[in-house]
């Protein structure tokens, strides 16, 4: 009897054991599966994604052939008029139909393109609705205010804080000397917290002079403090997210500037680099950098992260400061990109972005 049980165990037993066997060897089928489903996926966006960046290389070294480009490093004045003006910020909590970086173009049809024209519509509104032209995020919107008199002034107005211009220093990246352009700061000039891009109208570069030099620390930004002079060097064309681009009127600075080439952003090395910028000496110098990530399918204007290693200019401005945006990075004796952003935690390490993604913006901007 006992031997009929011993024997029914064991057969029971080889029964588990091949369930067991056979749900294991499901669960690892299962598990190859996916893990082959979410390589293949992963290989099929990366490899579109890299399709993108040789055939960007393609299209940018085809257009190279037909520049002459320097590097830059010089300090300028930034200045910019809106198209229209930005809505900043609204006062009033009625205005529904009004959002902080809509861009008013028209009041009643009639084109504006300062605060004080849209402040005088207001004023001699006598109460009466306005009819307002949006851009809207690329779209047109109409809609009607409603001006309500001050306490103060006992004036009609809107509610509204607008901007029409925009003012700072920045950085130049590189000049194109066969075409008479250049390519500043790596990324847009914007306005309100939600950095939006502010629609240009008119505007220029400048010679300036950086007359002192607030050192950046852990969450506090530092900043090169500069003149804006009325010598205007370049006319400012467009605006993006990955710089500003227009044609240059004073070419003196560019007679003793040698042609450089630039390097492809799929030869970029994780390694030495060096910075051009100009600080309170007012001449461009040259600082020790490393580059230590390479993004090579990011787009935008946050394709490398790089890290200050000269200690001059730790000693000087702490690391990256406002005002080093568009400072020109080169390795191996070629141009890579430019400086955008600063870590804020860290102002030793900061963003660049490709000088490709640059050159494709500057041949886009009319």
């Amino acid at each position: 009897m006992q031997s009929l049980l011993d024997k029914i165990k064991k057969f029971f037993g080889k029964i588990n054991k091949n369930i067991i066997e056979n749900i294991k060897t499901r669960r690892i089928i299962v598990i190859a599966f996916i893990i082959s489903a979410l390589i293949f996926a992963y290989s099929l966006v990366n490899y579109a994604d890299l399709l993108a960046v040789y055939g960007l290389e393609k299209k940018v070294a085809s257009e190279v052939q037909n520049m002459d480009i320097v590097i830059g490093g010089e300090a300028v004045g930034i200045k910019l008029l809106a198209t229209g003006v930005l809505v900043m910020s609204v006062d009033r909590e009625d205005l529904v139909n009004i959002q902080i970086g809509d861009i008013i173009l028209k009041v009643n049809g009639i084109k504006i393109e300062t605060n004080a024209e849209l402040a005088n519509h207001a004023s001699i509104s006598d109460g009466k609705e306005l009819l307002l032209e949006i851009d809207r995020n690329g779209k047109k919107v109409v809609t009607s205010v409603k001006p309500i008199v001050d306490d103060i002034t006992g004036q009609y107005r809107l509610g509204l804080w607008v901007k029409d211009s925009s003012a700072g220093v920045g950085t130049v990246t590189f000049y194109d000397k066969k075409n008479s352009k250049f390519a500043a700061l790596g990324h847009a000039v914007t306005e309100t917290r939600e950095n939006y891009i502010l629609p240009i109208q008119s505007g220029g570069i400048t010679k300036t002079l950086i007359y002192s030099i607030k050192k950046g620390i852990s969450k506090v930004p530092g900043e090169l403090k500069g003149t804006l002079s009325t010598d205007v060097i370049g006319q400012i064309a467009g605006n993006t997210d990955k710089g500003i681009y227009g044609e240059i009127s004073d070419e003196s600075n560019l007679k003793n500037k040698k042609s450089v080439q630039i390097m492809p952003k799929s030869k970029i090395q994780e390694k030495e680099a060096k910075i051009y910028c100009t600080l309170d000496d007012n001449k461009v110098e040259e600082f020790n950098i490393v580059i230590e990530k390479v993004l090579l399918t990011s787009t935008g204007n946050k394709n490398m992260i790089i890290r200050i290693t000269d200690e001059r200019l730790k000693e000087r401005t702490g690391g990256i400061v406002q005002g080093m945006s568009g400072s020109p990075i080169v390795q191996d004796g070629k141009l890579v990109g430019a400086v955008t952003h600063v870590f804020l935690n860290d102002p030793l390490r900061g963003y660049g972005v490709f000088v490709e993604n640059m050159i494709e913006d500057m041949n886009s901007v009319e």
